[in-house]
């Protein structure tokens, strides 16, 4: 089976430890997706704050305006949250294996 998805893609997941078992599967369907945590805080429809994430290739850091773009989409409210390590993605050139 194939699918074709745009990347980057933001998500978000209630606490951090659902965060790995994510960043494994990713992995194990796509050796070369990367995913990392970039930010905590809430949907633009309110609830409780919630874990972000963002998708992406490896060797293929996004830019600061993907990112933003990527978590807009996903419902990340720009209104009351802060990036805390979103910057980390943008600036990252390093490989490595993600999953593991």
């Amino acid at each position: 089976m194939h699918a074709k998805v745009e990347l980057s893609k933001a998500f978000s997941v209630r606490d951090e430890h659902e965060f790995f078992p994510i960043r494994h599967l990713m992995w194990r369907l796509n050796p070369k997706l990367m995913v990392r945590q970039i930010a905590t805080g809430v949907h633009v429809n309110g609830g409780g704050t919630v874990i972000w994430g963002l998708a992406y290739l490896n060797g293929e850091p996004p830019s600061k305006m993907k990112v933003e773009i990527a978590l807009r989409e996903a419902g990340f409210d720009f209104a009351h949250n802060v990036l805390t390590q979103a910057a980390f993605v943008w600036t990252d050139h390093s490989g490595g294996e993600e999953g593991k």
